[in-house]
């Protein structure tokens, strides 16, 4: 599984480790379906509400399926933990329709 991270604005190198980290922890149970994840960051420019950062994550799965979703919040870290779990639970449905019409393929994931 790769972990790419990708932001406008310079980014401390303890927030890089961080966010690979807490991507690796929450997708541990389906990391064998992951082939890359993208995480990128932004800020909201006309933040009148006062959640101001994005995090927009990129997932592609062995089986070519691209999983996008996106999220903002006040903070980098609570924008990343809110999206990620976005994405375990779009994996989750993916996984579980997959096995229940028999599309999973025994030989890519081997």
């Amino acid at each position: 599984m790769n972990v790419i991270l990708e932001t406008k604005e310079q980014i401390e190198p303890e927030f890089k480790t961080f966010t690979e980290n807490r991507v690796k922890f929450s997708l541990k149970r389906l990391f064998w379906l992951v082939r890359k994840i993208k995480v990128k960051y932004s800020s909201v420019a006309q933040a009148k509400t006062g959640c101001n950062q994005n995090c927009i994550i990129e997932l592609q799965t062995f089986d070519n399926r691209q999983i996008e979703v996106s999220f903002t919040a006040r903070d980098r870290r609570t924008a990343l933990d809110m999206g990620l779990k976005k994405v375990y639970k779009h994996m989750q449905k993916a996984f579980n329709k997959a096995q229940k019409y028999g599309r999973l393929s025994g030989r890519a994931y081997a």
